[in-house]
């Protein structure tokens, strides 16, 4: 992953990233929960922008404490960029034989997600702190319910956080969301002094029921909605930004980009910017999707292609000149809205940012 700069000149996409806003989210998300921790997420790169600066900043700037990623080595390098060394990490992967060492080395707590892991921990780190994640509906990882009883009663086993996870969140009003509920409060009476986590950023903008000890937050850390509709409480950290590289007049009746898929009308203004399906931004087999150009929106003209988005900027009212930057989305083009527009979720959008884009911190 490249990183520049805010003064070197940029002949590719770049994005901004507003590391205010971030923990301004962040203090968002613990004021609504109010005495309930939020942790953050910053599993996947911390969401494609960089978790070197993302976690530092949430560790040294908004006093979060507990960290979570997917796997150990994650949590090894993760370590080495907190400011506060004591932070705890959790691998929502849990362990295995070859990684055990790695939870030594970075003081890591796994997250088991099956009997078998926890007899695999309690065997060979009898009374070390891990967390357990048992299943209430989302069929995809998590301990069975069945096996919670005889999870409990391993010998050695000291769990400190017991999770679950939402499989609708994003519908607060889904009924699936009450029933996970129940599921989960059912299953942790069997680890009485053990902290208690079902929510993730979806979680914590809903009823005060689902807050219980810690929200682990992500998207909405990072300027996305964690709902269907957006969310204008959380603020946009970041901005995808591109360089126009040509300008064209074309006439009417020419088509634009790969298979013809748009063809002017009438004569018309193509801006061409340096950012494509090889950096992240979602190709579709028809237009669609917006830029701000010169502050006003244009319709993307034809298909997107790897390095390159045609954009029709024929109804703009200020003039378009390489050099010139479109922006993609960011706080005047929010990602619930421009997730709409692609097809795509937020989580995706930010997740697919590939390596060409530099990430510049704000």
């Amino acid at each position: 992953m490249s990183q520049t700069s805010l003064s070197t000149p940029r002949h590719g996409p770049w994005v901004d990233i507003d590391l205010s806003n971030l923990c301004e989210n962040y203090a968002l998300l613990r004021d609504v929960t109010s005495d309930c921790e939020i942790a953050a997420v910053v599993k996947c790169n911390a969401y494609g922008l960089g978790h070197e600066k993302i976690a530092h900043t949430l560790s040294a700037r908004a006093g979060c404490e507990t960290f979570f990623v997917i796997y150990p080595e994650e949590g090894l390098a993760l370590r080495e960029t907190l400011a506060d060394r004591n932070a705890r990490i959790f691998c929502l992967a849990g362990q295995n034989d070859d990684t055990l060492p790695l939870f030594d080395q970075a003081s890591l707590i796994p997250v088991l997600n099956s009997l078998e892991q926890a007899k695999h921990w309690a065997s060979n780190r009898p009374g070390q702190e891990a967390s357990l994640h048992v299943d209430t509906g989302i069929n995809r990882m998590g301990a069975e319910q069945s096996a919670v009883n005889e999870i409990a009663a391993l010998n050695s086993l000291n769990i400190s956080l017991v999770m679950s996870h939402l499989a609708c969140g994003s519908s607060p009003d889904h009924p699936l969301n009450r029933t996970q509920r129940e599921r989960f409060v059912a299953a942790a009476t069997h680890f009485p002094d053990a902290r208690l986590s079902l929510g993730a950023s979806a979680g914590a903008l809903m009823d005060r029921e689902y807050h219980f000890d810690m929200i682990r937050a992500g998207i909405a850390l990072y300027g996305g909605s964690p709902f269907d509709e957006d969310d204008l409480r959380i603020k946009s950290v970041a901005s995808l930004k591109a360089p126009i590289v040509q300008v064209r007049d074309i006439a009417a009746g020419e088509a634009v980009g790969y298979g013809a898929t748009y063809t002017a009308k009438k004569p018309a203004k193509i801006a061409t910017a340096a950012l494509g399906y090889g950096d992240g931004y979602p190709r579709n087999n028809m237009p669609a999707g917006i830029a701000l150009v010169s502050g006003a929106r244009a319709p993307i003209a034809g298909r997107i292609s790897m390095d390159f988005i045609t954009i029709d900027i024929t109804g703009l009212k200020k003039s378009v000149e390489p050099g010139d930057i479109a922006e993609f989305f960011g706080p005047n083009l929010r990602l619930t809205e421009a997730s709409r527009i692609t097809n795509r979720v937020a989580y995706d959008l930010l997740t697919g940012l590939g390596g060409r884009v530099d990430r510049r911190y704000l």
